[in-house]
């Protein structure tokens, strides 16, 4: 088996390790910048995509972007995806991932599979804007697919559409020049469908998969961003004193004919070479003896004494690459301790069975082709032909800020803000508590605004609803009223809504209502902690103009809250500090 990764926990640590702040592990290659979209909770792909990245001698940048999101970053080139300026555009989106979940919809009723068809194409003219490649995740079939008999033999049952959706986008990707697909059903299949689910984390924080999922996809992932940029395996060195040569190696007889079979299945033009310490001719005679079949492959011979390490650099230098790219095949121990350290990532150590030898080698990369660059005549590629769904999501003559606008307009969004009606705020208290992305970061429970008598406080929640389904309660807002101004300490949206423009729907209808009492100012107090910067971002935006409501003008701004104003905005409300 490989030697590294040798599990999940490997990759996570290691990342843990090269990202701390004290970490310097020396100048390397620079690193493509990948940015993923998911529309689910994607945080635990980073160490699994950026340990592989790394372990190949560069220096990844990974973004995540927004929580299901997908559209809105593509089509705005104003987007925290657009500014990061990626090299390479990850998105994995699940149809079912669209609809609310809470709506009483089972997972694999929800959603329509035709959506990904447009998305697909909203992706890539994102990734042509950018100059991006654009790595498509074909998602998994449906966990639950069939309804019955009848189901499995409709064509228009669940499993039917979805199969047709992920053939209809494949289809449209592999032609062209600026896309490639991976494929998560193999790696579901991989792991096994009851060990790839995680359903638990996935009501708590929209994580549909588990580790071992995620360890497999980073890991596909990044042998096709590698490929792409030429980093992938680009040769196999068979060390045959560890393999076969040795009195005690583990392949003879039989055994080796069965290594051999698996060495010939490596692509064409992926070369294989044979290191040994002996000299060529008494190598070449043993090898007959003891193993012709290997003997009869075409291969390059590398002998007379060196070490494997001084062979492993000279077999790569030849082919002028690093010695990063090249498989070493050995038998176990490695022949020298120093060649894991050489080709950490592409050592495979082998104890005399031919299906690890070919297990081994993929995952080494050896069998790894460069995704096919196919690119289509006239600009239309032949998936598109007749296809309606899979046309281009912008017309011809709008623009990216136009197209944006037209698919909030299409969500057909709601959002009922209300003052709570009952003592019962578990609601509105697990929207404060579990929002990242969208919130003020000041430490208020919604309690804190809901004190009974209190004319000074306002507490406000809302109910959102789009096309898509009903997400109840999304939203909560905390009001501390001071004379003319209102001051906005607890402002949390719930990231599945997030991306909607449900947030601008929230402020007009507070300023309505801070107009109507008379205030005229609305002022946001928050915490910028470097993951709230889509509410950040909003607010400091806001604060550039007046609202008006009904000829009354509100003034918002905007103030971070930091050590020198901890102690004062919060003394008119007889309040704790934060």
């Amino acid at each position: 088996m490989p030697v590294l990764p040798a599990d999940a926990g490997h990759n996570v640590r290691a990342w843990q390790r090269r990202t701390a702040p004290a970490c310097s592990d020396g100048p390397v290659a620079p690193g493509p910048r990948v940015a993923v979209l998911a529309s689910f909770t994607a945080d635990p792909l980073v160490p699994h995509l950026g340990t592989p990245l790394h372990d190949a001698g560069t220096h990844p940048e990974l973004f995540m972007a927004p929580f299901n999101q997908i559209a809105q970053e593509c089509l705005r080139d104003d987007s925290a995806t657009a500014r990061f300026r990626p090299d390479a555009l990850v998105v994995c989106a699940r149809p079912e991932d669209r609809p609310a979940v809470a709506s009483g919809k089972r997972e694999a009723d929800a959603g329509d599979p035709r959506t990904l068809e447009p998305l697909a194409a909203t992706a890539l003219d994102a990734a042509r804007r950018w100059g991006a490649l654009l790595v498509w995740a074909l998602p998994p079939l449906p966990y639950e697919p069939s309804r019955g008999v009848g189901d499995c033999g409709d064509p228009r049952g669940a499993m039917a559409r979805a199969v047709a959706s992920r053939e209809a986008v494949r289809a449209r990707l592999a032609v062209d020049p600026d896309a490639c697909v991976v494929d998560l059903e193999d790696t579901v299949r991989a792991v096994g469908v009851r060990h790839a689910r995680h359903p638990a984390l996935f009501r708590l924080a929209r994580v549909p998969f588990t580790e071992d999922v995620f360890f497999r996809f980073g890991g596909e992932l990044a042998r096709v961003l590698l490929a792409r940029n030429g980093q992938g395996c680009h040769g196999v060195l068979a060390d045959l004193d560890g393999l076969v040569l040795d009195p005690a190696a583990p392949f003879a007889g039989d055994s080796a004919a069965e290594l051999a079979s698996a060495l010939d299945e490596l692509p064409a033009g992926r070369r294989l070479a044979y290191r040994t310490g002996h000299p060529v001719a008494e190598a070449r005679r043993a090898l007959a003896t003891l193993a012709p079949a290997l003997a009869r492959l075409p291969a390059e011979w590398i002998a007379e004494g060196r070490t494997a390490v001084e062979d492993l650099a000279r077999f790569a230098g030849a082919r002028g690459v690093t010695t990063s790219t090249i498989a070493v095949l050995s038998g176990p121990p490695a022949t020298e301790t120093d060649t894991a350290a050489a080709a950490p990532h592409r050592l495979v150590v082998c104890d005399g069975s031919a299906d690890q030898v070919r297990l081994g080698l993929l995952d080494a990369g050896a069998f790894d082709t460069v995704p096919p660059v196919t690119a289509y005549p006239g600009g239309t590629p032949p998936a598109a032909e007749g296809n309606d769904t899979a046309t281009r999501s912008d017309g011809a003559d709008a623009t990216p800020g136009d197209d944006y606008a037209a698919f909030l307009r299409g969500l057909g969004v709601s959002a009922e803000l209300a003052e709570p009606t009952g003592p019962d705020l578990s609601a509105e208290a697990d929207v404060a508590a579990r929002a990242h992305d969208f919130t003020l970061a000041l430490s208020h429970s919604p309690e804190r605004f809901a004190s009974v008598g209190d004319g000074g406080r306002l507490l406000l929640s809302a109910h959102v609803r789009d096309r898509y389904g009903d997400y109840g309660t999304s939203a909560v807002i905390g009001v501390r009223a001071a004379g003319a101004v209102w001051h906005v300490e607890l402002f949390s949206l719930s990231c599945v809504v997030m991306g909607k423009g449900v947030e601008d729907l929230l402020l007009r209808s507070l300023v309505e209502r801070a107009a109507e009492r008379g205030a005229t100012e609305l002022a946001f107090h928050y915490r910028d902690t470097g993951r709230n910067h889509p509410a950040v971002g909003f607010l400091r935006a806001a604060a550039r103009h007046h609202r008006a409501h009904k000829g009354r003008d509100v003034c918002v701004t905007s103030v971070e809250h930091t050590a020198a104003t901890a102690g004062g905005h919060h003394e008119d409300g007889g309040g704790t500090d934060d």
